[in-house]
């Protein structure tokens, strides 16, 4: 059933993509602290329609011990909004998406999860045709060297917090067997913590929604970011992270066949050739046992 979950994951991520291209142009700071709030208020809600007991569930413990996983989620999406901010797309994206290769390495090592030497061959062959297909063309864009390498450093800096996050979220799935435990409480924890902040820095409109450019993709994106998430925790409680890390990297197929159909972008043959690739090693993950 694990299986199911990812691959619904994988599709809307695909199409979280498309959003977040249309709503980019906003602050950093304010798409990091509006995101945060619209995104796990969207979990909160969703949690307590199929589990209105959770209300009452929530403690303190659970709370502390899942705060460390949270802490590495927020620093991950700071991260990936600064360095799209102040670095070219076609030097940080493939940067980014070497984060898979994090929670691959965590999920083998710490994790102690199972994998055979085929599933790390066609792993290590999905990466990089997932890394090579989303890579940018160079554009003539000058940009100050500092800047740029700012934006690297914010670009690792997401590589580790998000691939850290990401094996906890297996760990807290696993402990407490239910995901929509866990995604209710990670969405408590940070809309108190989004609140604390605008009332110490007096910055009630970072959760103004109206303040956002294109609100309306950037409703659609938190809301498919919101259910791609959780359905990537429904996946993780039957299914080894590191895999379903793996399979979720061919979103990037998703995005360019819907750039393709929606956004009248080109694809060129290789990259056609490459989508074939990238279909082939899912494939094969998917029926190895």
């Amino acid at each position: 059933m694990w299986l199911h979950w990812c691959i619904l994951s994988t599709v809307i991520s695909g199409f979280t993509a498309i959003a977040v291209k249309k709503s980019s142009n906003n602050d950093s700071k304010r798409m990091v602290i509006t995101g945060l709030f619209v995104y796990h208020l969207i979990m909160i809600v969703t949690s307590l329609l199929i589990h209105p007991e959770f209300i009452t569930k929530l403690n303190g413990e659970d709370c502390l011990e899942m705060l460390p996983g949270l802490t590495m989620q927020a620093i991950g999406f700071y991260c990936f909004i600064s360095s799209i901010k102040y670095g070219k797309v076609a030097i940080t994206t493939p940067i980014r998406k070497c984060n898979v290769v994090m929670v691959f390495i965590l999920g083998i090592f710490v994790l102690k999860e199972d994998c055979t030497v085929l599933q790390v061959i066609v792993s290590g062959i999905l990466i990089f045709l997932s890394i090579i297909i989303g890579k940018q063309k160079n554009d003539n864009t000058i940009i100050d060297k500092k800047l740029e390498r700012k934006a690297i450093l914010f670009a690792y800096g997401y590589v580790i917090c998000n691939g850290i996050s990401k094996t906890l979220n297996k760990v807290y799935v696993t402990q407490f067997e239910n995901p929509l435990y866990v995604v209710f409480t990670y969405g408590i924890i940070t809309i108190i913590a989004v609140l604390i902040y605008c009332l110490v820095t007096k910055k009630w409109d970072y959760i103004d929604i109206r303040k956002i450019n294109n609100r309306g993709y950037f409703l659609l994106q938190s809301l498919c970011d919101a259910s791609s998430s959780i359905f990537t925790r429904f996946a993780m409680l039957t299914g080894n992270v590191s895999v379903i890390s793996v399979i979720e990297t061919s979103s990037i197929v998703i995005t360019l066949l819907a750039s393709r159909i929606i956004l009248k972008e080109k694809i060129s043959w290789k990259k056609y050739l490459m989508i074939a690739g990238i279909f082939l090693c899912v494939l094969i993950l998917t029926i190895i046992k």
